[in-house]
């Protein structure tokens, strides 16, 4: 069987559409091989499927390398080979490396804000999380066992309104300009 009929056959048993088919079959045969690898590990359909090669193809052409370099990389193979998971978690795992793969500059801001967050050394139960995409700002949990428990937490909280580490993070938040993101 060729490399086109089982790239057609695949799409077909997953509802690939006909133009994600076209752009599959543009691909060199190694990039189209590599690609229907990464769709039946993944058992990816239409929606899924177009997100993945978007983004395959999003960042071979911005780090001038081929879409089997990409999929075969160190950050994406390990998650693709990793037995111990099943599909649902590869699925989950491999979106996320891509994203970062494909936002650099962003997953560098999102690991310095929790960087930051982490050297405040807050109480273990005072969590502070931040959305992937950096976007709503911070979300604090309190997990106290009492009204005092709750008030101390809460006062070590409100204090964060006068840290330069606090401060600081707000900034990245914000997109400010010499926030120190590292390179």
């Amino acid at each position: 069987m060729t490399p086109s009929e089982k790239i057609t056959g695949y799409s077909r048993e997953r509802g690939i559409h006909a133009q994600a088919v076209q752009r599959w079959l543009a691909l060199s045969e190694a990039d189209q091989n590599a690609v229907l690898r990464l769709a039946r590990n993944l058992r990816l359909g239409g929606n899924h499927f177009n997100d993945f090669l978007d983004w395959c193809v999003e960042i071979s052409l911005r780090d001038g390398c081929s879409i089997t370099s990409v999929i075969d990389g160190r950050e994406l193979a390990p998650i693709l080979s990793d037995s111990r998971m099943g599909r649902n978690d590869r699925l989950k795992h491999a979106k996320e490396t891509l994203r970062r793969l494909r936002y650099p500059r962003l997953t560098r801001i999102e690991d310095e804000v929790r960087r930051r967050i982490r050297s405040l050394k807050l109480d273990p139960r005072i969590r502070i999380t931040v959305a992937p995409g950096l976007e709503g700002g911070l979300k604090v949990e309190l997990h106290a066992g009492g009204a005092e428990a709750l008030a101390r937490l809460a006062r070590e909280v409100e204090s964060l309104a006068e840290n330069d580490t606090a401060k600081a993070v707000f900034a990245l938040l914000e997109g400010e300009e010499g926030a120190g993101v590292p390179a």
